[in-house]
């Protein structure tokens, strides 16, 4: 092979070696990117596992295994006759809750004692402003026929919180099948990379022996004019 065909041989293989050494760097980021949505699935899967949510037993026996029902705005308000709590829910300015108003109004109530809320009867969304304090639950007083005392969630029997076996199965299963993918994912980045490697080994054994028939040239041509 003569010097100029010799050179164009490297500053081929230079093209190419650059190219797959950019393609290695491209794969080593994604596979960074990847183990950063691992590490999000473990943190979101973390979360699956400690889903807390508020349910009602009727005789204040039982657990959540039982498949008791979720707490909700109508089992709270509901007559004990019709299997409910008999309560009343307020929100943190002292105003009831309901869904719409009482029509007629209870003597002695005006419609500033209401506050409309059109989702209360949503069990996530009558169960997230419980939690968050934003709502609080009342029950008639013991003391007073006609009063009402402030009840706590935790000095309810009837309430029980805790994680749902149902919500950590579907949490466990959406977790194992993503991190499978993800895995399956990051073999053929391995694969790709080692390829490459590979590729990138072969180029630089030829880079070195094209580099010693350039020298050998140039070599015989300083004999020559020499």
């Amino acid at each position: 092979m003569g010097l100029s065909a010799s050179q164009g041989r490297f500053l081929t293989l230079t093209a190419r070696k650059n190219n797959i050494e950019f393609q290695v760097q491209q794969l080593t980021q994604a596979k960074l990117q990847l183990a950063e949505q691992q590490d999000t699935e473990a943190y979101l899967w973390s979360n699956g596992m400690n889903i807390q949510h508020l349910y009602y037993s009727a005789d204040g026996t039982g657990s959540i295994s039982d498949d008791l029902p979720r707490l909700s705005y109508q089992i709270c308000t509901a007559s004990a006759q019709d299997g409910g709590l008999n309560m009343r829910v307020l929100d943190k300015y002292g105003r009831i809750v309901v869904s719409e108003l009482p029509d007629p109004l209870p003597e002695g109530k005006e419609v500033g004692d209401y506050v409309i809320e059109k989702n209360c009867t949503q069990a996530d969304y009558f169960e997230k402003n419980l939690l968050n304090g934003n709502w609080r639950l009342q029950q008639p007083s013991k003391q007073n026929e006609t009063g009402w005392q402030n009840v706590t969630l935790e000095g309810c029997a009837n309430i029980y919180q805790g994680v749902d076996s149902k919500d950590y199965a579907v949490a466990e299963n959406d977790y194992s099948l993503t991190v499978e993918r993800l895995e399956n994912i990051e073999k053929r980045y391995d694969m790709q990379i080692q390829q490459l490697t590979n590729e990138q080994k072969a180029i630089e054994t030829e880079m070195d022996s094209v580099k010693k028939v350039i020298d050998k040239n140039i070599e015989e041509t300083f004999k020559t004019f020499g």
